[in-house]
């Protein structure tokens, strides 16, 4: 075998003949290399690489078989190490072993063969070891490599430094990042990063504290300077380098150049502030100046100025707008301030009349018919000047232009911010003229509104006004017909009866005109409301037929009738679900003679909804198309022929429609002209949710009510109490007081809810905040006074108002009646006064107390309803005073007192306004009951007026909840609501 082929081996033994004998063994297998002690096998292992093997003896002097295989462990690792001894002492030979980290040891005499199988084991374990290593060391230094390209080409700076501010290493990229040519230039020239790298010293400081605390600093934005002095932004994102003991020896990481970035920041930023500061001038001038400046800050530069059109549109004048940053720029904007520039001539000249971006990089180059303020600019040391035109539209309106003393190139870099800021100030005109146009019109139109309000105002007035002159003689029509046909009929006249009927007839007929006036005027104003309510569909359309029979009767028409079983129930407006079935009825009547009105009830699921549909379809004389259009049209007829033959205001269908939608479902018509009419009530299910759905309206907080009716549809024998009140506490402790004394409490927490509660449960009294949100306790109190079903249910009112007027007066009765009056309504009414009033002075309860004569005193101008008032009292068991005004109202309250006061508020000389405050102001006068007679809607001024002498006020702020809940209580007593307390 080629020696240069074989393993190496070196042996080592200071005895000659030992040497010869182990070269002998391996010479044929092995390239064998002889020492005769350690030093000259250190030589041989420095001379010669590769020696896989090494068979040394034990025993050696100067330095023996250990130590010179200790230091062969130390300098040549991968090489195997065998050991020859004659050792007898077991313990020194291991520790001689463990020391030189021998491979094997042979103890002497040794056998041969044993001797080559130890040699070629560790020539074996020397080549596998030897392959091992060769590949690790080939991927290391591949790796190594990889990492080198990636350190020496990154697009970061990536570095590492001492704490006191020196750089370990650095990358090509850092050095470029700072402005030097090569990572060695920069670290070598960089000694304190913290002085010649920082613009700011104490920022490497604020970066090593968060290094002392947090291991990682991320996004550390910092000025630092270039090599040339130049300042640029970095983005640092760094870990801590510690020793082991934990102290902080240094820090790592990479650097990014963020200058591009934060300039656009600041640029965005500039921009975003000037839009905002444009859009708030006052007008041109100021928002040139307003950019002037703020550019001029921004860039640095020196001097900023405007050149707008003159008014004959010829050449440029300059602005009063500028901006100066230095001193000695005064003479320099005199000369401007005295110059003009025709269109092409001049600096903004020729921005004016190429509309676009001109640089002069250097005045002194220029001539003087090039840029006509030359010298003066060199003697203000102004070195470079730019122009930039403002355009609104396709038209220029300004120039600005501006000059430093100390250019640079980064200066060229503004055009497009400055041109953009110039398109916000050119849209500003644009805004400006707009909304110069847009204020004329605001004008015009708020000057259209307000006389549509004086017009609308005026309406209503008018309206109110009339239904007041109508309602007062037809009081009296209605009155006396129904007085007359009871004395008629009592007398026997029975002709005279016919007739008196006709004419009662006639007066509520004109009621029913007047109150369908009266409905339009309030839809129109959005000021009716409706009151939900659950009832019986069979029910409603039974009441509805029965009420048009006699309409049916007077053109001999037939009515039919299809209804499915058990039909169902619906939620809404009782009063109005029978107002629009008899206005279509009536209208389905008036215009068939003789033929047949048929009303078809189903149910249909529409667009997600189930649907009461009542369908009602008639053989009479049928609408033209073109009368379709405006079929729905207030006060509007389909045919003036028909006015004349039929009559009537139409305002029915109008009305119906808009009752309608108010309740979230519609109409529709269908007709042909000589065939006949069909309409189509679509009413939802459920119509107070569709009505909430249908208007975006957001639900309001309330408890849900306990039931107040049983199956049979009868009031529950305990009493009840409905409180309307926002504040919570009301409610908890009302309810945790009363319910003691067996009384049901209903909660609304709007005056909304409080109103649809109170006629679904009829409460025995009811306690009304009048601070409420949406709607005012005025407003509840207003809509539950006028209607019939509420309107006698006794009420306490509750207020935070300090007005004296709020809570000086406590009176027993808070009652309105509303002309034309209700016979019926009036003597409820006077009977509740009375029993109220004999109740209070402990009178015998067995007594029929309806025998108890009651005073009462009319205080009424129009003497015809006085009369008829005094009739139909005096058949009531009462003594009757009259007083035509307020002033004989208190005389005669002088001489007698009465037990109950009858008050029209329209009266001369002292209306009833004024006579309650009089009466009041006498302090010996007792809480006199007080009801308003009244031919008008009341106002919410009208109710503040009343609020101190006809309600039961209870002020908040005057009483703890528990003494608020004891006056309460005290009132409840006095309406027979509550057991009097011994």
């Amino acid at each position: 075998m080629d020696s240069a082929k074989k393993n190496k081996l070196l042996i080592v033994d200071d005895e000659v003949d030992n040497l010869d004998l182990l070269h002998r063994i391996f010479h044929r297998e092995y390239q064998i290399l002889k020492a005769k002690n350690g030093f000259e096998g250190l030589e041989i292992l420095e001379q010669e690489p590769d020696i896989g093997v090494i068979v040394s003896d034990q025993r050696m002097p100067m330095m023996s078989g250990t130590e010179f295989l200790s230091q062969v462990a130390e300098k040549y690792p991968d090489t195997l190490r065998i050991i020859l001894t004659a050792h007898t002492d077991i313990r020194g030979l291991v520790d001689a072993i463990n020391e030189s980290k021998v491979f094997k040891y042979i103890t002497k005499p040794y056998q041969v063969e044993e001797l080559r199988q130890v040699v070629k084991q560790a020539t074996e374990t020397y080549k596998l070891l030897k392959s091992r290593t060769s590949k690790l060391r080939d991927d290391l230094e591949n790796a190594e490599a990889k990492y080198q390209s990636i350190f020496e080409n990154a697009v970061e700076g990536i570095f590492q430094t001492t704490i006191d501010g020196r750089y370990i290493i650095a990358n090509p990229m850092l050095a470029k990042i700072y402005g030097y040519n090569s990572a060695e230039e920069l670290i070598n020239n960089v000694t304190n990063i913290a002085h010649q790298i920082y613009v700011s010293p104490n920022r490497r400081q604020e970066f090593i504290d968060i290094l002392r605390t947090h291991d990682t600093v991320s996004n550390f934005e910092s000025q630092v300077y270039r090599r040339d002095g130049s300042k640029i932004w970095i983005s640092e994102n760094v870990r801590a380098v510690r020793d082991r003991d934990r102290h902080l020896i240094g820090f790592e990481g990479t650097v990014q150049d963020i200058t591009q970035r934060k300039r656009a920041e600041e640029e965005s930023q500039l921009l975003q502030i000037l839009t905002l500061e444009i859009g708030a001038a006052r007008d041109f001038n100021a928002a040139l100046k307003v950019v002037l400046s703020k550019i001029c800050q921004f860039t640095g530069w020196d001097y900023g100025e405007a050149w707008i059109p003159a008014p004959d549109n010829q050449s440029l004048v300059c602005s009063p707008a500028w901006y100066s940053s230095v001193e000695g720029l005064e003479e320099f904007r005199k000369l401007s301030e005295k110059i003009s520039f025709p269109c092409g001539i001049g600096f903004p000249g020729r921005v004016w009349e190429h509309q676009r971006p001109e640089w002069i990089w250097d005045i002194s180059l220029e001539t003087e018919s090039h840029f006509l303020r030359k010298y003066p600019a060199m003697e203000c040391n102004l070195r470079s000047g730019l122009a930039i035109p403002v355009s609104a539209d396709t038209k220029v309106v300004a120039i600005m232009a501006f000059f430093t003393m100390s250019p640079n190139d980064g200066d060229q870099q503004l055009v497009g911010l400055i041109g953009a800021i110039a398109m916000q100030l050119g849209a500003l005109m644009r805004r400006k003229r707009d909304e110069e146009a847009l204020r004329i019109m605001n004008e015009e139109l708020a000057l259209a509104r307000d006389r549509a309000l004086e017009s609308n105002r005026t309406k209503s007035t008018f309206v109110a006004n009339m239904s007041h002159e109508l309602r007062t003689p037809l009081n009296a029509i209605i009155g006396y017909s129904e007085m007359l046909q009871e004395d008629a009929a009592l007398l026997g006249i029975d002709d005279f009866v016919e007739d008196l009927k006709k004419i009662y007839q006639s007066g509520k007929h004109l009621l029913d005109l007047i109150n369908d006036i009266l409905d339009m005027t309030k839809i129109e104003a959005s000021k009716l409301e409706i009151y939900y309510d659950d009832f019986e569909v069979e029910n409603v359309i039974w009441e509805a037929t029965t009420t048009i029979q006699p309409l049916l009767n007077k053109n001999s028409n037939l009515l039919t009738i299809d209804c499915e079983d058990q039909i169902g129930a619906i939620r809404a407006d009782l009063t109005r679900v029978r107002q629009i079935l008899l206005n279509i009825l009536s209208n389905a009547c008036k215009f068939t003679k003789a033929g047949v009105i048929t009303m078809k009830i189903s149910r249909q699921f529409l667009e997600q909804e189930e649907y009461f549909c009542f369908t009602i379809s008639d053989t009479g004389i049928g609408i033209s198309p073109e009368n379709l259009q405006k079929l729905f049209h207030p006060f509007s007829q389909v045919d003036s022929s028909t006015t004349r033959q039929y009559g009537g205001t139409g305002l029915g269908l109008a009305i119906s429609q808009r009752l309608c939608q108010m309740m979230g479902g519609e109409i529709i018509v269908q007709s042909e002209l000589g065939t006949g009419s069909q309409f189509t009530i679509y009413l939802p299910v459920n119509c107070e949710i569709a009505a909430k759905k249908s208007s975006n309206l957001k639900s309001q907080l309330s408890i849900d009510p306990q039931s107040p009716i049983n199956g049979d549809n009868e009031k529950i024998a305990a009493p009840s109490i409905l409180v309307i009140d926002d504040d919570p506490m009301v409610h908890q402790y009302t309810k945790a007081h009363l319910q003691h004394h067996g009384i049901v409490i209903h909660s609304a927490f709007s005056g909304k809810d409080g109103i649809n509660l109170a006629h679904e449960v009829l409460p025995s009294a009811i306690v009304l905040d009048v601070q409420m949100p949406s709607m005012s306790g005025w407003e509840v109190l207003k809509e539950l006074k006028s209607q019939l079903l509420t309107s006698s249910i006794p009420i306490i009112l509750l207020t935070i108002n300090e007005d004296h007027q709020y809570g000086s007066y406590e009176i027993g009765a808070n009652d309105y009646l509303f002309k034309p009056i209700d016979r019926d309504r009036l003597i409820l009414t006077i009977e509740k006064y009375r029993s109220i009033y004999f109740n209070l002075i402990d009178k015998i309860q067995e007594y029929n107390i309806h025998n108890l004569p009651l005073s009462v005193l009319i205080i009424e101008d129009d003497i015809p309803v006085r009369s008829m008032l005094k009739r139909m009292l005096e058949k009531e068991n009462c003594i009757v005073f009259e007083a035509q005004d307020g002033q004989e109202a208190l005389e005669h309250i002088n001489t007698s007192m009465p037990q109950l006061i009858l008050l029209d508020l329209m009266m001369p000389n002292i209306d009833g306004f004024e006579f309650i405050h009089l009466l009041r102001l006498r302090y010996n006068t007792p809480s006199i009951p007080i009801i308003i007679i009244t031919a008008r809607d009341l106002t919410d001024t009208d109710y503040n007026r009343l609020s101190g002498s006809v309600q039961k006020i209870l002020q908040k702020t005057n009483f703890s909840y528990g003494q608020l809940l004891e006056e309460i209580m005290v009132r409840l007593e006095k309406f027979g609501v509550l057991t009097a307390r011994k």
